[in-house]
């Protein structure tokens, strides 16, 4: 078994991204304790609301660089 931290870290780094967001959410859970799956499907509902309204063009995307030039105009105003 693999005790060392950058022997973990080094085989971390090298999986799939599926298998390190599943060691991601393990190592999370770990911390945090399990998440409440009523929350977890609020989360799950409003990527998917969200991703619709990207979808049908109801919503758009804006570049970070966008929105904070923008907050910056609407604040020196």
């Amino acid at each position: 078994m693999i005790t060392d931290l950058n022997e973990i870290e080094n085989s971390a780094l090298n999986l799939n991204k599926r298998d390190k967001a599943r060691l991601a959410d393990k190592l999370l859970q770990s911390i945090h304790g399990k998440i409440d799956p009523e929350i977890e499907q609020a989360w799950i509902d409003e990527v998917q609301k969200r991703k619709e309204s990207l979808k049908s063009g109801k919503a758009t995307l804006h570049s970070a660089m966008d929105v904070l030039n923008e907050a910056r105009k609407r604040i020196q105003k």
